[in-house]
């Protein structure tokens, strides 16, 4: 069971016409031998070493001081308003934040001789490293004695799963909006380096519906995922029956295993059965390893051309023939006109907020990592307010070539299209912007860094988000806040744990504690949060 994973009684039932079936996970667990987890370590340094950083005179802000445990029973924080799954190690609940009223979903694991710690360690710093609209967050975590705590976003949706079974079959344009999707999502994780290696529409959550009916997903449960290096095969039987690559069946694959994944969940959209089918898992398997799937049926025969050629390049048996997320995400089935006019007015953003937004990049400074760690928690945990959602929707809408990250042309460009400006002022523009918002120079923007840099930070001037802060740095719940939590949340990232970045967070602090009695109190935190909003 994933980490917002909600399905309950998953089990091999025979395969049904017209209807894809829930198949058990052929097997959960990480095989590798000790040679390929000595690797794996060494890629885990270079991943935490290029995720998305900010700079202050050597302090960096990373997502592991943004989301680091809590240190307090999460229970005691949310309530609990309905079970929404569960499995053989515990349950997922949906739950109200009794500060906010905002509603997250909350997994409570178990722990026990069945349970892996690592594997679930695994799953909570990888989902820490990313941030891509289409990834699920991970907002918080508790670890226990006895169990593991986990908040992330919640999908009021549920499963694509059920929308497949409930609908049978989609429109091309429709089913173009959901892989176009998945494949951005996919894209972001192979050039992060993380393989899914468990890509199924159990897997994939709904997290709202646009006014035509098209479904916003998000990928899930990364139990079974894992950093790679470039050139390096995997081991191990892992997935699930219907979605499972023929090379993983052999036992050695690589990252290109989540594409055939994808094709299969876009046959089965499109035709509303799966490609390769039995009456157990050990059929379906067989099927999937000779790689030939039904092209004579009507709902195939009668697709368009383009559609057909996406499915036979997902699902190419070779994976070295198969096409890549990147190569994907330009094939013409996204360049139909259809396609192309609903993603343009999905993600369409009315000019002059747009503007105003552009606006905010530029006055965005982060030269107090103190403050800024404040307003990137608050944007993390608070992204599908409006403001944040029309901020994400300008992100995709110059975020050209779709892979979840801006580069500097992709900025310039649009500057020029909603501030009227030329290419000469546009590129200066963007040059101060990089230098204040992609302070670790690693030559792109993420999400979450473009959101908390353009949305007017005074949507949080309410007690109760500034007090939900607050709370987040007093671990103890003293009402104060010490330089040793201060320290405590910053030294997550190994990198601030030195004596020049110990002094600089001392004298940071030292601004912002007004009284100098030694600590933080709520209102010189207040006055600190509204002096960003000032900026």
């Amino acid at each position: 069971m994933g980490i917002c994973d909600s399905s309950q009684n998953k089990s091999n039932n025979s395969y049904q016409p017209n209807q894809p079936n829930k198949i058990k996970p052929i097997n959960k667990q990480h095989q590798t031998n000790n040679g390929h987890t000595r690797k794996e370590r060494g890629s885990i340094k270079y991943f935490a070493q290029n995720n998305n950083t900010e700079k202050s005179n050597g302090l960096i802000l990373t997502n592991d001081v943004i989301v680091s445990d809590s240190g307090f029973n999460p229970e005691q924080v949310y309530q609990k308003i309905k079970l929404i799954g569960e499995g053989a190690f515990g349950e997922v609940w949906q739950v109200r934040h009794k500060a906010l009223g905002k509603d997250f979903a909350m997994k409570i694991i178990e722990k026990s001789y069945n349970c892996k710690p690592k594997e679930i360690l695994n799953e909570i710093n990888i989902l820490k490293q990313l941030d891509h609209p289409n990834i699920l967050k991970i907002l918080d975590f508790h670890l226990t004695n006895d169990k593991f705590y986990i908040i992330t976003d919640f999908c009021s949706e549920g499963e694509l799963y059920h929308e497949i079974k409930r609908r049978n079959q989609f429109s091309e344009a429709e089913t173009a909006f959901v892989i176009h999707q998945l494949l951005s999502a996919i894209r972001y994780c192979h050039k992060m380096r993380v393989i899914h290696r468990d890509i199924k529409p159990e897997n994939i959550m709904i997290m709202g519906r646009e006014n035509n009916g098209y479904l916003n997903v998000k990928l899930i449960d990364f139990g079974t995922a894992k950093i790679f290096e470039i050139g390096n095969m995997q081991k191990g039987l892992v997935g699930s029956s219907y979605y499972i690559a023929p090379e993983v069946i052999r036992g050695k694959y690589d990252e290109s295993c989540d594409i055939w994944s994808i094709g299969v969940i876009m046959y089965i959209m499109l035709t509303g059965v799966p490609p390769f089918y039995g009456n157990d898992d050990d059929s379906i398997l067989r099927h999937v390893t000779e790689g030939k799937y039904d092209t004579t049926i009507d709902a195939y025969i009668n697709l368009s051309e383009n559609a057909k050629d996406l499915i036979r390049k997902l699902l190419k048996f070779y994976p070295n023939e198969r096409i890549t997320a990147k190569e994907a995400l330009n094939h013409p089935w996204f360049q139909t006109a259809e396609f192309k006019v609903t993603y343009q007015t999905i993600n369409t953003v009315n000019p002059i907020e747009a503007k105003e937004m552009f606006k905010n990049l530029e006055n965005y400074r982060s030269n107090n990592i103190i403050k800024c760690a404040a307003l990137a928690y608050l944007v993390h945990q608070n992204t599908n307010i409006p403001q944040c959602l029309e901020a994400m929707k300008l992100f995709k809408e110059i975020d050209l070539n779709h892979d979840g990250k801006l580069d500097p042309n992709e900025l310039e460009h649009g500057y020029m299209k909603y501030c009227g400006m030329n290419k000469t002022d546009a590129k200066n523009k963007r040059i101060l912007v990089f230098a204040n918002i992609d302070t670790d120079n690693n030559g792109y923007i993420e999400s979450e860094e473009f959101i908390r840099a353009c949305i007017n930070p005074r949507l949080f001037n309410s007690k109760n988000y500034l007090k939900f802060a607050f709370d987040y740095f007093d671990t103890d719940r003293s009402g104060n806040i010490s330089i040793e939590e201060i320290e405590a949340k910053f030294y997550q990232t190994a990198k601030n744990k030195n004596m020049n970045t110990k002094k600089e967070l001392k004298k940071l602090f030292d601004t912002i504690d007004i009284n100098h009695d030694g600590q933080i109190s709520f209102d010189e935190f207040t006055l600190m949060i509204k002096d960003i909003m000032n900026t």
